[in-house]
């Protein structure tokens, strides 16, 4: 995986989470997630933790596609 936006999709996916039910829970619309994992923007910098939070992997796999150990 090349961004931050396709590791959030392939968690998102895994968890078995719609980008609805991913934005509701980070309080967010659905068009931020959706602009995410198509490489159309990313994440505010305050809002990865929460992102690394609720997917369950640690802030330098999803930053950097490192170990996803938390």
């Amino acid at each position: 995986m090349n961004n931050i936006g396709d590791r959030i999709k392939q968690k998102r996916k895994e968890l078995g989470l719609t980008q609805i039910e991913l934005s509701a829970k980070l309080n967010i619309s659905d068009r931020a997630v959706s602009k995410w994992e198509q490489g159309e923007g990313t994440p505010n910098l305050s809002i990865i933790p929460d992102i690394a939070e609720v997917l369950g992997v640690s802030l330098d796999y999803l930053l950097l596609g490192n170990d996803e150990e938390q």
